[in-house]
């Protein structure tokens, strides 16, 4: 008799209705944001840096919901030390490619700047610095990777490398937007869908993400992003 798998790992079904809820929660935080002071950039940069990891988490509780209720299956599952390295400096290295994509992207074209309010935040002071840290390089990174990589990227992976590497990172540049992010988000997205085809777990693509992120915080409050 062979063993019934539909459940082993998410499949289309997770993958819309993740990515719709994510559509959904993510028009409704722009519509909150709205309700804030338009002249207060530090405030709705502070709010504006949980976006991600709220949606993502709301996003990824509405895909978990629906059939498997487990969280293995996502990609919880734990991995060795030095995979954890790997993906920390992978992340350095996800920094460094960025800054060569923005300044290649500037020179090209003209843009502004759509991260500019959580640029504000970070160089608002101790406290604004702080909360869209905590905000922009932890929870936005959790929130994100356990939905494109835990759901997206894992649903996609039965399909083969191009799929789950290469269409995730796709689709997670997108959900960013159309600007001088998409390249970037789609250079970080190809990188976490890397480590999590090698690993089969979301902890080294959130390693990633939180230190790429982190350093971009960093170097926004010193004022060393490119386009600020």
């Amino acid at each position: 008799m062979i063993a019934d798998d539909r459940w082993e790992r998410p499949g289309w079904p997770e993958i819309l209705i993740g990515l719709v809820t994510y559509a959904v929660l993510l028009v409704s935080f722009g519509v909150l944001m709205g309700f804030l002071p338009g002249n207060d950039t530090v405030l709705m940069g502070v709010v504006g840096s949980t976006a991600g990891g709220v949606v993502g988490v709301g996003a990824f509780a509405a895909a978990y919901s629906l059939r498997i209720q487990d969280l293995r299956p996502f990609g919880f599952k734990p991995v060795s030390p030095r995979w954890l390295m790997i993906a920390a400096g992978t992340g350095i290295v996800g920094y460094g490619l960025n800054l060569i994509i923005q300044f290649a992207y500037l020179t090209r074209f003209e843009a502004s700047d759509p991260q500019g309010i959580l640029h504000a935040a970070a160089r608002g002071g101790p406290l604004p610095f702080l909360l869209s840290f905590l905000g922009g390089a932890i929870f936005t990174p959790f929130g994100e990777e356990i939905l494109f990589r835990g759901v997206v990227a894992n649903a996609l992976d039965r399909y083969g490398a191009f799929a789950g590497i290469v269409l995730s990172a796709i689709i997670f540049g997108l959900a960013h937007g159309i600007s001088v992010i998409l390249p970037v988000a789609i250079m970080v997205g190809l990188l976490a869908a890397v480590l999590f085809r090698a690993t089969g777990s979301v902890w080294p693509c959130v390693i990633l993400h939180c230190v790429y992120n982190g350093m971009n915080s960093i170097a926004s409050a010193f004022g060393f992003a490119p386009m600020q």
